[in-house]
């Protein structure tokens, strides 16, 4: 019996084939684009949030407890670093007449961010107990 040679591979094999590289080409650029533009969406997260008064924040800390604001500043200090528990920074800040220097925790999932003195950054804080400001993020301004 005389077999038929086999003539590769279908229109529809073909075509589904090619459906699927189609879909994981579109997933590989869309989980590209959105790493890329993440600091994008951070700065857009951080416009909807007040910024802090730092009169208010001295003056009547204790009652801001709980509450998130946006500061913008310059480091001009790293305090202290360890691994389990992030750093803490001062970030000296100019709203009109008043320039202070205040402290902000960074925690450890900032790690990777280069912080260095001199460097100006925006953060988006959290009036944390005991009148502590945390940083939940942060974008190079």
């Amino acid at each position: 019996m005389a077999r038929r040679a086999r003539q590769g591979l279908s229109p529809i094999q073909i075509t589904c084939i090619a459906i699927v590289l189609a879909g994981v080409g579109l997933l590989a650029v869309l989980s590209f684009t959105s790493k890329f533009f993440s600091s994008g969406n951070s700065s857009q997260s951080m416009r909807s949030v007040s910024e802090l008064d730092i009169t208010d924040y001295i003056t009547s800390g204790n009652s801001m407890g709980g509450t998130v604001w946006r500061v913008t500043g310059t480091i001009d200090e790293k305090l202290r670093w360890t691994r389990e528990r992030g750093q803490v920074v001062s970030v000296y800040i100019e709203q009109g007449a008043t320039k202070e220097s205040l402290p902000i925790i960074v925690p450890k999932k900032f790690k990777d961010l280069s912080i260095n003195v001199g460097d100006r950054f925006t953060f988006k804080v959290e009036v944390a107990e005991k009148q502590f400001l945390v940083a939940r993020e942060l974008v190079r301004s």
